[in-house]
């Protein structure tokens, strides 16, 4: 049995890196007992990863965090009782959004869980207007549809969150493992290319990367069904002005804003699936509304 060490996951990174390890074995132990930090919001990615295994036919084992903080928010989030007999914790301070993994009944669950999903974040963000709340809180539905649009995952839609009230931060990210932006957006091009084309025309499409398909993808409008799509100029201008983080990880496209600056490059490494991962600024001493508003 391969045993994966855990001492933190304090970064995107961190999270990837253990999914990709789980993955290059069929028999894995994940050894969470020295663990000393995990923000919650990427044992989605992990998740992931061990459904993916088990999809595969592979074995796993967890071992649980000795760090008595560590274990009661793996719990509280409803992680642990997942993957093995700990029962869940109780979330005394009401700070998570419970790990999730929507596949069937898509309809009815994902409708079950945004409406939690709204809840705790009307009643934890305090620093928007109510019109941008509706808007961002629209926003945020289209990105947990889209997994069902576009992904073609038969592993379906996981998400996790957390609040961090201490700090003025609430993160969650979802994620799936589907085909990808890169390979959506290119093959919407290369339909379209097709149809442009000339006849007797011997030009080729010439594919984009994935940091472009992703460019394309969060822009306002751009979708590759006509339904739905990214479009997240919203909230990347709520987190730019916020002091919040964004970052998209398909394919090997990275995207991300961070301090108010946007990075892109590709990775070496590809991802199959998609990761959006935000992270919201609810520091009450700055409040922001939509442009028009009263």
């Amino acid at each position: 049995m391969k045993t994966i060490h855990i001492g933190k996951i304090n970064s995107l990174m961190d999270a990837i890196d253990i999914h990709n390890k789980i993955l290059e074995s069929t028999n894995v132990s994940l050894n969470f007992k020295y663990a000393s930090f995990i923000r919650n919001n990427y044992l989605s990615i992990l998740g992931l990863a061990i459904e993916k295994l088990k999809n595969e036919g592979g074995e796993y084992e967890i071992i649980r965090p000795d760090d008595t903080r560590v274990l009661k928010a793996m719990k509280d989030i409803e992680f642990l009782d997942k993957f093995t007999e700990l029962s869940k914790g109780s979330d005394s301070y009401k700070t998570m959004i419970r790990y999730t993994n929507i596949v069937d009944d898509k309809d009815v669950k994902l409708g079950e869980f945004f409406g939690y999903f709204q809840e705790k974040l009307l009643r934890r963000v305090k620093n928007i207007s109510k019109p941008l709340a509706n808007k961002i809180i629209q926003k945020v539905f289209e990105l947990f549809s889209n997994v069902f649009r576009h992904s073609e995952s038969d592993l379906g839609l996981f998400c996790s969150g957390q609040f961090y009230p201490q700090n003025d931060k609430f993160y969650f990210t979802i994620v799936d493992g589907g085909v990808g932006i890169k390979k959506n957006v290119n093959k919407y091009f290369e339909k379209e290319f097709s149809k442009e084309k000339k006849l007797f025309s011997t030009k080729k499409y010439k594919e984009k990367d994935a940091v472009e398909c992703i460019k394309w993808a969060i822009q306002e409008g751009h979708s590759t069904t006509g339904k739905g799509g990214l479009g997240l100029a919203l909230l990347m201008e709520l987190i730019k002005k916020s002091d919040g983080q964004l970052e998209i990880i398909s394919d090997n496209g990275y995207y991300a804003i961070k301090n108010g600056t946007v990075h892109s490059k590709l990775l070496d490494d590809v991802f199959d699936g998609s990761i959006i991962s935000i992270g919201l600024n609810t520091d009450a001493s700055k409040f922001f509304y939509l442009q028009g508003e009263k």
